[in-house]
């Protein structure tokens, strides 16, 4: 996942591939651009209305709304159609033309075409549109090659929201588009029309052949209709209700009032019989009842009245009694009148009822046989009404066909006949050349990603803390010629203890650089040195072994230069354990007869293998010596234990610069006698996974890994301009050091030459 850091150091690093990448491409396109040849597009516009014959109603405009896209489609897929495109090509001979065929298809202008064989149809309206479809649909494999390419030169689009067809030809000729469009546009109109003009008079003739066959029918339907109505004396006044209808409606009406009266007596007989006849309107509205109930209850009161006031045995009282017994017997028989009278009514609307039901059944069947003779009647009628009508329209039709046949009418209009155009309609090249810019520049973008993704080489401290899980101890800047120095000259007297100077090429050799000067380099050797130390609250570890996961990745230069900064601190001793090939007495000038493989066959002592560096005082060299038959074997001895010791003993720092630890053993053998390991890595050069076997190897053995070096980094890489915090101007350079060392130390003649000539640490 890219950070947008990440991302931008990606295209800082690659800007110089993505923008070559991205010139070579659009240079590409402009070159394919301007060779492209001049194309010309010409325009012509058509109208397409619903098919009709002369003038449509509101409602058929109406009716054919809805139906207007479908049918605009339909014609824009005819006039897409290979039939009408090879119809134009026979017109005008684009078989021949090199344009559209090959000049190894292409017949010559002048050869002679070969005749076609046209079969005459037997409709007497000339040849069919069928046997015109069987002859464009024989075709010679010149026609077949023209039709691809014209077919894609042809372009036809209908106008949005409108009956408009826009048809456009391109082509390199200017002529040949105008041409090819107007042909194309009139064979189109008129096979419509003859196509129209064929089916219209073909349905002409079969119109002619129905319609007598139809006169007969009305004719025969008519007297059919007329028979039927004498024979049974049928008579119609304008359609309206016949006699018997009328009827039927009053005896239902009369049916309905006889079955609610008779509903309503049954009710109050119901009411009777429950004992409930005071509730009935009958007895409820009989006035005579109501007024003996009225003097009936008058009489009861003047009785207790009297009974009150005189007793029972009064004579007025007696005649009280006899008058309320008189009127409760005449209470009754008015009530039993009454209750008789609403039983004969409910009596008589039950019979009512079933008279009215008895008339309804006989009328029901005298109009069933009515309605019978009507409804054969009306079917015979109707039918002659149907012939008749038909006959009247198809007649019409048949008139309105020769009509519009003769017209040559057609719903197609010529809007825009395409012109010639007076400049080529494309290439566009400005502006493919645009978007193939934008395009190439974002293709050198995405390769430039591609391109970073297949880079699995360390360039970063974040690819070492995130591949081997090792911390960054220190970037060591790329050296260019002016900042390492050659390997040492003596430039003055000779020391007992030093040998001559090797004659070693310098291009096999580790560059070395000045630890006295406060370079790029420098720094970063004491950044190296104060990242071993300050972690540990003694005095920092004794013995520091430096390793690599491979050869050439700079370990050497790292063990010499480290060796070189501990020694302005302490006596320091770098010892060559590189028993395969050792390259620090080479890379410091050094003569070795006698070094570490001596020392622990037993051969030499410990003072006679050992050199020193005249110009660095406190720092003593153990060379690697003779090539042994077994280093492994050397490596792992006790000896080499006995070695070890001594020298921590007798130095207060010990730099070992071991073989590299992926080949060798021997690093993850000295790893057990040192305090800890410094892990070089190579910029743009060590793997991933070279450096993720390397943690694992020195793991396994629980090597006391320190962290990893990340060495020969380009100042000028983008990868490095996230890390130096703002000075890379001054770095690349050198103008920040230089300022500082001369302000510190004033030029000279002597010190130059010192510089200059300097012991490489």
């Amino acid at each position: 996942m890219f950070t947008w850091e990440e991302t931008l150091r990606v295209m800082r690093k690659n800007l110089s591939f993505a923008l070559a990448l991205a010139a070579i491409a659009t240079a590409v396109i402009m070159t394919a651009a301007f060779l492209m040849r001049d194309v010309y597009q010409t325009t012509a516009r058509i109208e397409i209305d619903q098919p009709g014959s002369g003038l449509r109603t509101l409602q058929e405009v109406e009716s054919t709304y809805a139906d207007d896209q479908d049918y605009l489609e339909t014609q824009v897929q005819i006039l897409k159609s290979d039939a009408l495109a090879v119809s134009v090509i026979r017109a005008l001979h684009l078989d021949r033309n090199r344009e559209l065929v090959s000049s190894t298809n292409a017949l010559p202008m002048d050869a002679p075409q070969e005749p076609r064989t046209q079969t005459k149809s037997a409709s007497s309206s000339g040849r069919s549109v069928l046997q015109d479809q069987l002859d464009l649909a024989d075709r010679t494999p010149e026609e077949s090659a023209a039709l691809v390419v014209f077919r894609s030169e042809l372009s036809v689009n209908p106008i949005h929201d409108s009956r408009l067809i826009e048809v456009s030809y391109t082509s390199h000729d200017p002529e040949l588009s105008q041409l090819v469009t107007n042909t194309l546009v009139m064979h189109f109109i008129d096979q419509n029309y003859r196509s129209r003009y064929t089916t219209t008079m073909r349905a002409s003739e079969w119109l002619s052949v129905q319609i007598d066959d139809l006169r007969q029918k009305v004719e025969e339907s008519n007297r059919a209709v007329v028979a039927y109505q004498k024979q049974h004396g049928l008579i119609e006044a304008d359609d309206r209700t016949i006699p018997q209808d009328q009827l039927m409606d009053d005896i239902n009406h009369q049916l309905s009032d006889a079955q609610a009266s008779r509903i309503e007596a049954e009710a109050y007989v119901r009411m009777i019989d429950m004992g409930q006849s005071d509730a009935i309107p009958s007895v409820r509205n009989d006035p005579v009842y109501q007024n003996l109930l009225t003097h009936y209850a008058d009489v009861r009161a003047q009785l207790a009245q009297a009974k009150a006031i005189y007793g029972d045995q009064s004579s007025n009282v007696k005649k009280l009694n006899d008058e309320s017994s008189e009127l409760a017997t005449q209470i009754d028989a008015e009530r039993t009148r009454v209750i008789d009278q609403a039983k004969t009514t409910f009596e008589a609307a039950q019979e009512r009822e079933q008279m009215m039901l008895a008339s309804r059944e006989t009328l029901r069947s005298q109009m069933g046989d009515l309605s019978s003779q009507m409804v054969e009647y009306r079917i015979l009628k109707n039918e002659a009404a149907a012939n008749a009508e038909l006959y009247n329209t198809l007649q019409s039709r048949l008139k309105e066909a020769g009509i519009y046949a003769g017209l040559g009418s057609s719903n197609f209009h010529v809007v825009d006949l395409a012109p010639k155009p007076n400049r080529p309609t494309g290439p566009h090249r400005a502006m493919m050349i645009s978007i193939g810019a934008m395009l190439a520049c974002s293709l050198g973008v995405v390769l430039s990603f591609v391109r970073e993704s297949f880079d699995n080489t360390v360039r970063t401290p974040d690819d070492v803390k995130e591949w081997a899980g090792l911390a960054s101890l220190a970037m060591i800047p790329a050296a260019n010629q002016d900042q390492a120095r050659p390997p040492r000259e003596l430039d003055r007297a000779p020391d007992p203890l030093d040998l001559a100077p090797a004659d070693c090429p310098p291009k096999h050799l580790p560059k070395i650089f000045d630890p006295a000067t406060h370079g790029p380099q420098g720094e970063a050797m004491w950044n190296l040195r104060t990242a071993l130390m300050l972690p540990r609250s003694d005095s920092g570890p004794k013995v520091i072994l430096v390793t690599s996961p491979a050869s050439g990745e700079g370990k050497t230069t790292v063990a010499v230069n480290l060796a070189a900064v501990l020694a302005q601190t302490g006596r320091t001793c770098l010892m060559d354990s590189d028993l395969r090939g050792g390259m620090v007495a080479g890379a410091l000038g050094l003569r070795e007869e006698n070094g570490l493989t001596q020392l622990i066959t037993g051969s030499v002592t410990l003072a006679a293998a050992m050199l020193r560096v005249a110009e660095i005082p406190n720092l003593s060299i153990l060379p690697a010596g003779a090539l042994p038959t077994g280093p492994a074997d050397l490596v792992c001895s006790e000896a080499m234990q006995s070695v070890v010791t001594t020298l921590r003993r007798d130095f207060t720092y010990v730099v070992i610069d071991s073989p590299p630890v992926i080949p060798f053993a021997d690093a993850r053998v000295l790893s057990g006698l040192a305090d800890v390991v410094v892990l070089v890595s190579r910029y743009g050069m060590t793997t991933r996974r070279a450096m993720e076997r390397s943690a694992q190897l020195l793991a396994a053995v629980g090597a006391p890994v320190a962290g990893a070096v990340l060495n020969n980094v380009d100042l000028a890489s983008a990868d490095y301009h996230y890390y130096n915090y703002g000075y890379s101007r001054k770095i690349k350079g050198d103008s920040y050091y230089t300022s500082r060392d001369s302000s510190t130390r004033p030029p000279s003649k002597s010190s130059t030459e010192t510089k200059a000539k300097s012991a490489q640490a």
